[in-house]
């Protein structure tokens, strides 16, 4: 099978910004054996990318199409004048754009085109719940009496990649095993891979993996697949009895944003529409933070203050600080048992940090959840 990559953005033509996207869509392809033909970049330009998308569907199997289709309407306008369909108000991911639900994208001819988001989080799980597995099917129609191989996915979070590649790294005993991870904004998936002469050798290699892995990562490990932690996270809620009161100083409500999107959510989170520290003190009748203020005080008061104001069992509250030396989070959680904190600092660009923010809130919560309920 042969795929190209096609990724659409400006910025990884005019700067030195590396595309780790389609470097993790590359090594991921290689694991389930397909032949990567080209990785090509395009600005946003729709003639160009028009004849780049033509050439590589006549060269490729499949192609995929990393970033446009979600920051603006680039790609979606340049997949419907190459198939003549009118894909306007339709996500090239869903179904809703294919005769067959179980294809992740659009037919030019003989190739599948895909389309998936430049955010990391979002293409990481698209791919791996999406793409992966429907090639892998492609793929084993296609090699009749060559050796059968799988993969498993499990998610952790809490834990820093250097660490879990040191903890697994005894694992892959030689070329039929793999064990490979990608890392983004505190969470690590681990991919588990292997290859036998019948499924039931992979099947009882990879449960044998799947135990190991869990073994040694523990509580770490808090899904496989599809699970996303957000929805994990929920679930503990929901199986605790308890509420929640939500609030987010600078950080875009990143957390809320993925909370919003599950079902069942506002039955056991109450979300403050707040976005500054200064419109939190406002809500809670409390001093503003000054600039010789203790923040992480500051945000045990708060968390306290939203905890008895709001009637629910815990109050969070997640507040992304900018300082000299970087941008700080605070993650605090306060319960009848007391209050409890996580504080880290980051360099890097400010989607980037949104993104550790709401991992850090999510996994700060699950970690009390699993303790104490």
């Amino acid at each position: 099978m042969k795929v190209e990559i096609v990724s659409v953005s400006a910025p990884l033509l005019m700067s030195d910004i590396v595309d780790t996207n389609s470097t993790h869509a590359t090594r991921s392809l290689r694991e389930i054996g397909v032949h990567i033909l080209c990785r090509a970049v395009v600005g946003e330009d729709i003639d160009i990318l028009l004849d780049v998308l033509r050439v590589a569907a006549r060269r490729a199997d499949v192609v995929l199409i990393i970033g446009g289709a979600y920051e603006s309407d680039l790609t979606r306008q340049a997949v419907s004048q190459l198939t003549g369909r009118n894909l306007d108000g339709v996500n090239c991911m869903s179904s809703a754009a294919n005769s067959d639900a179980s294809e992740p994208g659009v037919f030019v001819e003989n190739a599948l085109l895909v389309c998936l988001p430049s955010e990391r989080r979002e293409l990481a799980y698209l791919l791996e719940n999406r793409v992966l597995p429907y090639l892998q099917q492609r793929l084993s129609r296609e090699q009749v009496g060559v050796s059968v191989s799988g993969w498993i996915l499990l998610r952790a979070v809490g834990v820093m990649e250097s660490s879990v590649r040191q903890q697994l790294a005894d694992l892959a005993t030689g070329p039929d095993v793999r064990v490979t991870l990608n890392s983004y904004a505190g969470q690590t998936d681990i991919r588990l891979w292997t290859q036998a002469a019948a499924e039931t050798a992979v099947q009882q290699t990879l449960a044998q993996l799947r135990q190991e892995v869990t073994l040694r990562l523990g509580d770490h490990i808090y899904g496989e697949g599809k699970d996303r932690l957000e929805q994990v996270v929920l679930n503990l809620l929901s199986q605790s009895g308890m509420t929640l009161a939500l609030a987010e100083c600078f950080t875009n409500r990143s957390v809320a944003q993925l909370l919003h999107k599950l079902a069942e959510a506002d039955r056991h989170i109450a979300f403050t529409p707040l976005t500054t520290g200064d419109e939190l003190a406002d809500f809670l009748q409390m001093a503003y933070l000054r600039p010789d203020s203790d923040l992480s005080s500051w945000c045990r008061a708060a968390a306290q203050e939203l905890l008895r104001r709001s009637g629910a069992g815990l109050g969070l509250v997640i507040y992304s600080n900018i300082t000299p030396g970087g941008i700080q989070i605070l993650v605090t959680l306060a319960s009848a048992h007391g209050v409890s904190v996580t504080q880290r600092s980051f360099g890097g660009h400010p989607e980037s940090i949104d993104q550790w923010a709401s991992t850090l809130g999510l996994a700060h919560l699950r970690r009390w959840l699993l303790v104490h309920t």
